[in-house]
């Protein structure tokens, strides 16, 4: 009898252990843009005095997104279609509380293009009638790890 009770409890166990879902998100962060365009929600911005917004979500499988701020390796890279290379920000802080790699991590970023990074072209023709652009980004966890790469729409910059 306790030789069949001990079988039932293992057996139970095992299902108890089976049955626990696995991580399956990918440990490659993915992106998804939400919203790009002015923070008033208009169709263009007014240059070196308007914010713009881009929210995006995101998914990482080992929920290690979020370097130091005082490091050198950034977590967001954006780059203006009107230029060649990427400029590096760093994500809002995260509360390490919260990272679980078992479970991952998902969220929604809301960076902000403030005045000192909106802005137009000098030459006289963009400073007169105004400029347009749009923005690649991605971002990349701790390990390294770069993700999707997503286009937000082309916003117009005013003067």
């Amino acid at each position: 009898m306790k030789t069949r009770l001990l079988v039932c409890f293992l057996f139970i166990c095992l299902a108890i252990v089976s049955c626990q879902k696995a991580n399956d998100v990918s440990k490659i962060p993915q992106i998804t843009l939400t919203y790009f365009g002015s923070f008033s929600g208009t169709d263009s911005i007014i240059v070196n005095v308007d914010t713009a917004l881009m929210e995006f979500s995101f998914t990482d499988g080992d929920a290690d997104l979020g370097n130091d701020p005082t490091g050198s390796q950034k977590d967001i890279y954006i780059k203006d279609a009107r230029y060649d290379t990427f400029t590096g920000y760093f994500f809002p802080s995260i509360d390490r509380s919260i990272e679980n790699p078992k479970k991952g991590m998902q969220g929604t970023c809301d960076f902000f293009f403030t005045p000192d990074i909106l802005k137009s072209r000098t030459d006289t023709n963009h400073v007169l009638n105004g400029d347009t652009t749009h923005f690649e980004f991605y971002i990349v966890d701790r390990a390294g790890h770069q993700s999707n790469h997503q286009v937000t729409r082309t916003i117009i910059m005013r003067p």
